[in-house]
Parts: structure tokens; sequence; C-alpha cells
């Protein structure tokens, strides 16, 4: 089986190194330092239960995404793209899947933010996009070495109408790839939910971390910040409702605490991208709330003043 990951940092590096190591075909997809240590020194891999694992660069193929011209050995090579890169890179990173799928391959999307599937299908096709959300936890501590913090899982799900189903043989291969690697893949009958859901939280719990400097679950030692992440969330679940979707089954308030408790040691994406002076993803996560409520016609102000918040702490550390 070949698969391409688009984009290594933390979620792709985890996802690239389970891979290769179950025996899958994996061609990286990464950019500068990063894609020079990866061809270089290859990727180590520190483990919950406090292993590490070191994947020598024979394990995989890389394509420097600086290249102005992707190389014809690896256009249509894939079965399977797996996009891991911020949410801001995704027109880029669509185009490179299209380029390196082979004409029956599949793409998915693993950024953080809703609408991915939707962009990727308009440059492959609805009947060859899954979409999908993690709840596994990583860090990225350099170009070549990633901290796997909490086990989580990956839902996986298709467009209604889709052709793609649990039993149909690409999906089953994947999914047993997946779960070969120990990434534990679940099929949501409800994709567009279980995005929306991974979202919610996102908007609690990234940019009230990423300006609070703190680790996951110090939200919880402080009422008013968790009290802060809750309201945003409530926003959200308002703008998502308006969509059509149902969220009749999920407390926010337990949710959210459940997810901080569960990923207690964790350093949120937006904090690591702040304090490694990287563009955010907050246009992607409260700055999409936003876009939506207006169109909606549904204030979000406690979105609106954590998308600005971030971005003056994102300007600031950026120069």
């Amino acid at each position: 089986m070949r698969v391409a990951v688009l984009g290594v940092g933390s979620i792709g590096g985890l996802i690239a190194s389970r891979l290769a190591r179950s025996g899958c075909e994996v061609l990286l997809c990464a950019r500068g330092e990063t894609a020079q240590a990866l061809d270089a020194v290859g990727l180590l891999l520190d483990t919950p239960d406090g292993r590490t694992i070191a994947l020598a660069p024979d394990r995989w193929t890389v394509y420097d995404t600086n290249q102005p011209e992707i190389p014809v050995e690896i256009q249509g090579w894939a079965d399977y793209a797996i996009l891991c890169g911020k949410s801001y890179d995704l027109p880029n990173l669509c185009k490179i899947a299209d380029s390196v799928l082979s004409l029956n391959g599949i793409g998915l999307c693993l950024s953080n933010g809703i609408g991915h599937m939707e962009k990727l299908a308009n440059f492959i096709g609805k009947h060859r996009v899954l979409g999908a959300s993690t709840t596994h936890g990583a860090i990225r501590i350099g170009p070549g070495e990633v901290k796997w913090t909490s086990r989580g899982t990956i839902k996986l799900g298709a467009f209604i109408n889709s052709d793609l189903e649990p039993v149909e043989p690409r999906v089953d291969r994947f999914i047993s790839a997946l779960d070969e690697a120990g990434l534990q893949p679940i099929w949501s009958e409800d994709i567009a939910k279980t995005i929306w859901t991974k979202l919610l939280l996102n908007v609690a719990i990234n940019p009230v971390c990423a300006i609070a400097g703190i680790m996951n679950g110090e939200m919880l030692f402080h009422p008013e910040l968790f009290e802060t992440g809750l309201a945003a969330m409530e926003e959200a679940a308002r703008i998502a409702t308006a969509e059509g979707i149902d969220l009749s089954d999920f407390d926010l308030a337990q949710g959210l605490e459940d997810l901080c408790r569960a990923t207690a040691e964790n350093r949120v994406s937006m904090l690591q991208d702040i304090m490694a002076g990287r563009q955010t993803e907050i246009d992607s996560i409260c700055g999409e709330v936003v876009k939506r409520g207006e169109s909606l016609g549904i204030p979000t102000p406690r979105n609106q003043t954590l998308h600005a918040l971030v971005k003056g702490i994102e300007q600031s550390t950026r120069g």
C-alpha cells in the first residue's frame, strides 16, 4: 500500500511513522528544514509509554514541497493521500494530492477547521474523498522528532450519497492499514457532525490555552478560562445547529472537561505555533465561526474577541 502524507508536523509525523513502521510504502511531502531532516536522518517518535522509536530515512521517500515542480516519478504514485498540514496550506496541499494520487486513489484531510472535505472534493471529486478527524495528541519537538502525547482515534466517513463506505475495498483496506498501525480507526456514519464536534472543542481550547500559555489540563483549575472556552463553544454550537448539525446528544461542558482531562499534558497546536513564531490556524477556527455567524445573522462576540487576541499575539511574535 502506498500512502502520501502531506504536511509532516506533529500529527503528520505520528501517522507517517506508524504507517511506515507497519509496512506501508510512504511518501512524505514536507518543506525546507523538515524535508531535509526527514530525508537525511529520519524521524524519532516518542511514544506515550516512554519508548523512543527511530525510523531511518530509508523508510520513506521525501518530496520537498518548496520545489517548483512535482517530480514525474511520484505523480500518480499514491493509493491514499492524508493531508495533515496547517489549514492555511490546504489549497496547495490539495493540488499536490491531486497530482500524487492514482486515478482511483482516495484523499482525506486531518487539518483543523471545517469545509476541508468540500475543498479537497473540488480537486479530486467527492467519490474519492473521506472526511476525517483525530483525537490523537502529538507535539513536534523538532524537524526530526515527534512526541506522541496521548493515544486517540481517527474517525472516518464519507459524503452523503458517496460511493465510499466501509465495505468498499479501498476503504476497507485503508481502515485495516490504520488499525495495523495502531491508530484506532473508527467509521462515522455522520462525519459532518464528527468534524463539527471537533471544531467546537478546538474553538474552546485552542485560543484560550494559546492566549494564557497553559497546558490543556490547566483550564480545569481556572474556572474563568474554562467558562470563556465554553462560551465560545456555545456560539459555535448555535452555528452548527443552524447548518443542520444535530448536537442534541453532545454535552458541551462535559465534552470540554473530558478533553482537558484526556489531554492534560498536551500543548495545543496554536500555542506551539505562537511559541515558535509561526502563523496560527485561528482564521480556520474562531475566524470560521465568526464568518459563518455573520452569514447566518448569529452573533459570535466571544469568538470575535478570541480571534482578535490571537491575531494580535501572532503578529507580535512573528515580528
